[in-house]
């Protein structure tokens, strides 16, 4: 999709958002923003290392871009900071490691790692920062990311407004399994089921149907559970 278009979407996207109101019609439309937005920097980042690349010669267009996802953070009362592991970035010069920030996102450049390119964007940050006063520095197989808070002493719950919005889902639905231990017990089996590796999900699936079992074997005798004792 190009450039135009995904701009095109973001603004009509924030268009219906500003009318909608129904909190899951919002949660669709921000997740679905975000998305553009990203695809948008990713787009625009990819277009500014191309342009590097072609100033600078045939090496560097040869090199492949990878995307970053993975990363640390923290805060104290004036920053917000994202710790980024990079073997050997140390081995960059100042020039090859760059962030571009806006108030309301960061991007990361690592050019020329070991024959790689890195790139790490992050859209959305849950409250404005200060742009002059953001920076970086290199430190030993990482880069460290120091953002710096419009407004100091604001605590962050996460570290964007889409992560925010999806707490306050989750938050809400387990609020409503409150009031219903059975189908919280159902939801917790199931994420521990979609987290959990091979050997984990073999046991909970044996654990439910084991369960499953008893409840029917309980119907069928007109008692419940408990009437069994211990077997």
């Amino acid at each position: 999709m190009s450039l135009e278009q995904l701009k095109s979407d973001v603004a009509e996207l924030a268009a219906f958002l500003q009318q909608a109101k129904g909190a899951r019609v919002k949660d669709v439309l921000t997740t679905a923003k975000a998305a553009a937005e990203r695809e948008i920097v990713n787009l625009e980042m990819k277009a500014k290392i191309a342009a590097e690349r072609q100033a600078n010669g045939a090496t560097d267009a040869k090199r492949y871009l990878h995307e970053l996802t993975d990363y640390g953070w923290d805060q104290s009362a004036k920053f917000v900071k994202l710790f980024i592991s990079l073997n050997g970035v140390q081995g960059c010069t100042e020039e090859n490691v760059t962030v571009t920030y806006t108030p309301s996102s960061l991007q990361l450049h690592v050019r020329d790692l070991q024959g790689k390119d890195f790139g790490l964007t992050v859209n959305n940050l849950l409250h404005s920062i200060n742009v002059e006063k953001s920076y970086r520095k290199i430190k030993t197989d990482m880069v460290a990311i120091y953002l710096k808070k419009v407004k100091e002493d604001e605590h962050w719950d996460v570290l964007t407004a889409i992560q925010k919005r999806l707490k306050q889902k989750k938050d809400s639905e387990m609020s409503k399994d409150g009031d219903n231990p059975e189908s919280a017990l159902v939801n917790i089996m199931k994420k521990m089921y979609n987290d959990g590796d091979s050997k984990t999900k073999q046991m909970i699936a044996k654990a439910w149907t084991e369960s499953q079992d008893k409840v029917k074997l309980g119907k069928e005798t007109g008692g419940d559970l408990d009437s069994f004792g211990d077997l």
